[in-house]
């Protein structure tokens, strides 16, 4: 076995991590820190490639107060020491206009990814802070940064275009970016092995949908469009981010009511998406349990979910001059199957036929479309870490 990569995501309060077999596509450890800075911080790591019946591979421990640093000095050492890493992959939110692909982590490349953090502040400058506090504790190790904006680099220039003059965008760099590419990358893959045909024939609409959700269009294998345009924020509504909303709202907001850009950027960060609607919870499990009890602002909140959501992909259909299938992946689109099910029981007209048993019983990935649907439609488990470590290993020498 050659050795492995090591996967690192760097949230404000969570690390995620995993040491992958790339040769078998497998998690050899995976692990995690919760709550980083608070007194009841916890750690917890799986060691996977450890399958002997009656051994205790899962272990969960107290990192009270841990910082970020301490938190990736107790991953590196709970490491096993005969799987060092080969290399080290770090999740990276924005690589702007500057990354294509996942590349080596030099000084410049910091000062690109620092240069991106006002266009992801929630991410960019946390995951800058977990790379070099890795590079301090192995120095020794190559580390690679992979971007979610990089997938989508490969928009034709009309879908990455804002309606703004030429010199504001070439002074400031406007453009769509969108995120979450590993993913939408690893699922519209997995879905063309599923369906049995060359991924290169297939016209996809790939929904990652969590905490954070955007929507992509495959055609050919690369993104050709994405709901998200310049800010993190925008698009699919959030948690508690606003998605898609008139520019008019803010200027408003700025020029008439008193608002300074501090409050605007709490108001749509923080404040809005489903928490807002809703007035209760940003976390749709909630809100699916709040709606079955008659809360009527969870029920908006879900309802303006399933429409924008229905919007995205009778547009990417119509992007593409059409659709082969649709792939729901991520916390709320791997678990919700009522959410599932009020998004595709209207897309009849495109082709889509759900068949609710599958859609109520499906475990892992699988299809829920109906036998005899002419558009297809999946649940595939996300897997950004296998997708980063695949996309490093091919910049390693002797790949």
């Amino acid at each position: 076995m050659a050795q492995p990569i090591l996967v690192i995501n760097c949230g404000s309060t969570t690390i995620k991590f995993q040491l992958i077999d790339t040769e078998h596509r497998s998690a050899l450890v995976k692990g995690s820190v919760d709550r980083l800075g608070r007194a009841d911080c916890e750690a917890k790591i799986t060691y996977l490639y450890l399958n002997k019946p009656g051994t205790a591979n899962a272990h969960t421990m107290s990192l009270g107060h841990a910082n970020h640093q301490e938190a990736l000095a107790w991953m590196f050492n709970s490491l096993p020491q005969e799987l060092k890493p080969s290399a080290v992959g770090h999740r990276v939110v924005h690589g702007g206009n500057f990354f294509d692909k996942a590349v080596q982590i030099d000084e410049g490349v910091l000062a690109n990814i620092e240069a991106c953090s006002s266009l992801a502040p929630l991410h960019n400058p946390i995951q800058l802070e977990g790379i070099r506090a890795s590079q301090a504790l192995h120095p020794e190790i190559p580390h690679f940064a992979s971007f979610d904006t990089a997938f989508h680099q490969s928009k034709p220039l009309v879908n990455r275009m804002v309606p703004l003059p030429a010199q504001v965008i070439e002074a400031y760099g406007y453009r769509k970016f969108g995120f979450h590419g590993a993913s939408h990358r690893y699922v519209s893959r997995r879905a063309a092995a599923l369906l049995g045909r060359d991924i290169r024939d297939l016209r996809l609409v790939t929904c990652h949908l969590g905490g954070g959700s955007s929507v992509t269009a495959v055609q050919g294998g690369v993104a050709v469009d994405t709901s998200a345009t310049y800010g993190t924020f925008t698009g699919m509504p959030m948690g508690s981010r606003s998605g898609d909303i008139d520019a008019g709202i803010i200027l408003d907001l700025l020029m008439e009511k008193g608002k300074t850009p501090r409050d605007v950027y709490n108001l749509l960060y923080k404040e809005s998406g489903l928490l807002g609607i809703s007035g209760v919870s940003a976390d749709m499990a909630e809100l699916e349990r709040l709606e079955a009890e008659g809360h009527q602002g969870a029920r908006l909140a879900r309802d303006y979910y399933v429409y924008s959501l229905k919007k995205f992909i009778g547009a990417f259909a119509a992007v593409m001059n059409g659709i082969d299938g649709v792939v729901f992946t991520a916390g709320i689109g791997e678990h919700d199957a009522n959410l599932r099910y009020r998004v595709c029981k209207d897309l009849a007209w495109m082709g889509l036929q759900i068949d609710e048993v599958l859609n109520r019983q499906v475990q892992g990935e699988g299809f829920i479309s109906a036998a005899g649907s002419t558009v297809a439609a999946l649940v595939i488990p996300t897997n950004e870490e296998l997708a980063i470590a695949l996309e490093i290993e091919e910049l390693l020498p002797n790949s």
